[in-house]
């Protein structure tokens, strides 16, 4: 596709995914699931993106490269000004509620149930309780749609109530840990995976020095869930190791997840071992320098848009 079209109609989704250094499906993935989008029309009545759309669209890359969550940073591009991007709203000291980020719990009132449900449960360390909402809500809506927009919304809030007051790191903990139980139950390590064979697995790792490793089980649960190999690296994965990991599972796709600005130098991604078909490297995170990542190397703002930049259909 064409970089514009004639005139002030503006640019279209290649033009504004190389202009913002984001991939195409991640801006389909924006407009088709929280309406981030082209409000513009070409001369044919294709959809283009106007000046204002692409100042909405940089507010959100902004924020969700910031570590805001991709529905609360949608939320703040569409209702601010262009010219005045707003910041992602952190709960004052005090505030004992867990926030509903998603526009999906604003709306549906069964998703709203479940994150409140969840939150509730962990907030009054309910082990059996949370482990039941997690897996309710794994089974319902499957792994990715279930992180997404159920689990996350409750990790972020618990993390913002713990910024705010320095209190809640016990919640916090258990809560991962049954999240974490519960990802890891989904498909056991070793599991066949009918239709696969030959693709080689999908490389999870962590970042050098990354040590945040959560995310990497739920991205490795919904690809499991999909019917897609993977192979587990976890924490604080050397760039040598990795590398060699590829060549030696013969992989052609890698996933890297960054949390912090220290662990996100995307420098070495570059140096990967090159493959054939050419290797796919997707990252996630807040940590990364978006501005720094190699040609061909796609940023995901959560676990559906990682599946659809490595090419996995997520469980309908």
């Amino acid at each position: 596709m064409g970089d514009t079209t004639g005139g002030d109609a503006g640019l279209d989704v290649g033009a504004v995914a190389r202009r913002l250094g984001v991939e195409v499906s991640t801006l389909h993935t924006w407009d088709r699931r929280y309406g981030v989008g082209p409000t513009g029309r070409g001369g044919a009545g294709h959809r283009r993106y106007t000046p204002a759309d692409l100042d909405r669209l940089e507010t959100m890359r902004r924020l969700v490269g910031a570590g805001t969550q991709p529905a609360e940073a949608a939320v703040a591009a569409l209702d601010t000004p262009p010219e005045e991007p707003a910041a992602p709203h952190v709960h004052g000291a005090g505030d004992d509620r867990i926030p509903l980020d998603a526009p999906a719990a604003e709306h549906d009132p069964s998703r709203a149930a479940q994150v409140g449900d969840l939150a509730r449960a962990a907030m009054a360390m309910d082990e059996p309780a949370m482990t039941e909402a997690v897996r309710s809500a794994l089974r319902q809506d499957g792994v990715a749609a279930a992180w997404d927009q159920v689990l996350v919304p409750v990790l972020v809030g618990i993390g913002r109530k713990h910024a705010a007051t320095g209190r809640y790191v016990e919640v916090e903990h258990l809560l991962s840990a049954v999240v974490s139980r519960c990802l890891v139950a989904v498909t056991p390590p070793g599991a066949d995976f009918p239709g696969r064979r030959g693709r080689g697995p999908v490389m999870l790792a962590c970042a050098p020095e990354e040590q945040h490793s959560l995310p990497l089980l739920a991205l490795a649960a919904a690809l499991s869930e999909a019917g897609a190999a993977r192979l587990m690296l976890g924490a604080r994965v050397p760039p040598s190791a990795l590398s060699a990991a590829i060549a030696r599972a013969g992989s052609h796709s890698v996933f890297v997840w960054s949390q912090t600005p220290e662990t996100g130098d995307p420098s070495w991604l570059g140096d990967l071992p090159a493959t054939r078909p050419p290797l796919r490297i997707v990252v996630g995170g807040p940590g990364w320098d978006l501005d720094r990542l190699p040609p061909g190397a796609a940023f995901a703002v959560s676990v559906s848009a990682a599946l659809d930049a490595l090419g996995v259909e997520p469980r309908r």
